[in-house]
């Protein structure tokens, strides 16, 4: 049976939700800032790569779903970000053989909620009210739900019926 994963990403605190057979498992993968300059962030970017890999304990044929970022802004700290996002997609592809697909954060809250403007506590309450086993602690959480439900759609086997309203154009461009 396929699973299908969903990892809001973050540098400090990941959330990842995991799916089977209407099964939920959610978890939250924490990385702590250091000081050291750039070569001690790269090193907590590749042990976060290994903490999240280790936290999915991947199979094959498993569908992962990441939380596409938006880089807005300049500056050192929106290039790290960059770093680290691609970094991990590609170790995710590498260990898991396939690439990871991308849900941006609007299709995140349109899935949710049926607005792709919704606030982040909109989408834990979303979650709270439509999918209560998922047994979520949190926004990251609630969010990597929904991009684990996102990446099931994406794939072709949603593990949720929703509304029309809540599915984000970009999901069903070419079905009929």
């Amino acid at each position: 049976m396929t699973r299908f994963i969903g990892i809001d990403y973050s540098t400090t605190s990941c959330g990842i939700a995991i799916v089977e057979a209407g099964h939920w498992q959610t978890f939250t993968v924490k990385s702590k800032p250091t000081s050291g300059g750039l070569s001690a962030y790269y090193a907590r970017i590749q042990d976060l790569g290994y903490d999240i890999v280790a936290t999915l304990d991947l199979r094959l044929g498993d569908v992962i779903g990441i939380e596409g970022l938006a880089f807005a802004g300049r500056g050192s700290s929106v290039d790290r970000l960059h770093y680290a996002w691609h970094r991990t997609v590609e170790f995710l592809t590498k260990v898991n053989h396939a690439e990871p697909l991308v849900v941006t954060t609007n299709q995140v809250k349109q899935l949710a909620t049926g607005k792709g403007n919704a606030d982040k506590d909109a989408v834990l309450l979303a979650t709270e009210r439509r999918l209560p086993q998922a047994d979520v602690n949190g926004n990251d959480e609630a969010d990597a739900v929904w991009i684990a439900v996102g990446a099931s759609i994406l794939a072709g086997t949603p593990v949720i019926d929703l509304p029309a309203a809540h599915m984000p154009k970009a999901f069903t461009k070419g079905l009929s």
